[in-house]
């Protein structure tokens, strides 16, 4: 009984490390803002119309990260740097917050504003090389989230914080075969690096295993994880103007596989519960972890339309392959700690966006567009690390040139996200000892974007 318990739980500092990483978080702090862990926050000229044309245009080196064959764009060189203000707001309410046993957790069973801001950098360059051949250099973080609560919350054995940065380096090349067919290819270089904590309910674990003194949910450890790890993929793209006034794109970035390599680190409760079973058994040691990670594969098509010189219509649809999400194994270094793993059963996704770009001279430029956005997750695997959900994209910005060679934008986004459920039980595998925790979440952000564009 002792073994059976520590096995399911034991293990929990790294598994929930793995709920987070499989959470992933933008290079630079954050909160995913598009469907599963994917961050869509490339630069202006992409989010500006909710993506709507992304992988179909070339006007802009932004464009890079939806399709490397933008490159072809250029004239001469030109470099973006954009930064990404997001801000979220969120909100959950829990009915049922009880240990394996039946016992209230206690805490806070109305968190809010879990979900952390973040300030997002990213950058574009392109180059051209010859009269038909381009280069270009995409920095960007393509998966991303970050949710921290009180680490005395109802659902602290669940989740306390988690946390995932990740940058993605893409060197592309560009060739134009003809006049209006554009074909291209590139590297992913992807760096990830993840922190996760969250509570130990050693009472619980006691109590089951007859330690004398145990009190559920009373007498609480703590797990913390630090991990990362380099992956690589590659990047294919094609644009093709079959007609004046028609720009069509299609853009793939491959899958990426991680090992994430990283410290546990456990802090026992201070009643000696968890002295007791980890000098018993070995476990709820410090010790490394060793988890098998891969970013999905994600596929768009896209379209511009030019009705007239100033106005355009733009479209665009992506699928993302996020059934490679089914289960997250965690293996130890620790001989005594055996492996733990998380079933997730994620669905492959949609995107759709629909946008307008209008140019009433040279110099001005306005986006806007509306995307819908599904979500990877299930009601029975949806958890407190990923409140995730579908959502709604509404976005416009302004392009101004300053000079001949440099130009400013400034964009604004709202998403809008139903509230979901979560309903986590302790009779589901890997949750024996984390408990039983209902409810509700909601959330909604809005982003802010500045961008400078060189030339």
């Amino acid at each position: 009984m002792l073994w059976g318990a520590l096995r399911m739980r034991g293990s929990a500092g790294l598994a929930a490390f793995l709920s987070a990483v499989a959470a992933g978080v933008p290079i630079w702090a954050g909160s995913a803002q598009a469907a599963g862990f994917a961050l869509r926050e490339y630069g202006f000229d992409a989010t500006a119309t909710a993506f709507a044309g992304a992988s179909a245009q070339a006007d802009a080196p932004g464009f890079l990260a939806t399709n490397p064959a933008a490159s072809s764009g250029v004239d001469d060189w030109d470099a973006q740097f954009t930064l990404n203000a997001i801000y979220p707001t969120s909100e959950a309410l829990f009915t049922t917050a009880t240990t394996s046993l039946g016992t209230p957790t206690g805490g806070s069973v109305n968190p809010t504003d879990f979900i952390r801001d973040a300030y997002e950098p990213g950058m574009s360059v392109r180059l051209r090389l010859d009269e038909r051949l381009t280069a270009g250099f995409a920095l960007s973080a393509p998966w991303g989230l970050a949710t921290k609560y009180n680490p005395g919350w109802a659902g602290r054995y669940y989740a306390v914080e988690s946390k995932l940065l990740t940058a993605n380096l893409a060197p592309s090349l560009a060739y134009e075969i003809t006049d209006d067919f554009v074909v291209s290819a590139g590297l992913q270089a992807q760096w990830a690096k993840g922190t996760l904590s969250n509570a130990i309910d050693f009472g619980t674990i006691g109590a089951v295993n007859a330690v004398p003194g145990s009190l559920p949910g009373e007498q609480d450890g703590f797990a913390e994880v630090v991990g990362s790890d380099w992956g690589f993929g590659f990047i294919l793209g094609v644009q093709w103007r079959p007609t004046d006034g028609v720009s069509l794109g299609a853009f793939y970035r491959s899958a990426v596989a991680h090992e994430l390599q990283g410290d546990v680190d456990f802090e026992l409760d201070t009643a000696g519960v968890g002295a007791v079973l980890s000098g018993v058994t070995g476990a709820f040691v410090d010790t490394r972890g060793f988890v098998d990670l891969t970013t999905p594969a994600v596929a768009q098509v896209g379209a511009r339309f030019d009705l007239t010189p100033e106005w355009a219509v733009l479209a665009e649809a992506g699928f993302t392959q996020w059934s490679e999400i089914a289960e997250l194994r965690v293996r130890f270094a620790n001989p005594s700690q055996p492996d733990n793993f998380t079933i997730y059963d994620w669905k492959d996704t949609w995107l759709g966006a629909v946008g307008l770009r209008y140019q009433p001279q040279a110099d001005w430029i306005f986006r806007a567009g509306v995307a819908f956005d599904e979500s990877p997750t299930r009601d029975g695997t949806r958890d407190p690390r990923i409140t995730d959900s579908d959502r709604t994209w509404v976005a416009f910005g302004v392009h101004h040139d300053l000079t001949e060679t440099m130009a400013v934008q400034v964009g604004y986004s709202r998403l809008m996200f139903p509230d979901e459920p979560i309903f986590l039980s302790a009779a589901t595998p890997g949750n024996e000892v984390r408990g039983n925790l209902v409810g509700r979440t909601d959330a909604d952000a809005d982003m802010i974007t500045l961008q400078l564009t060189f030339r």
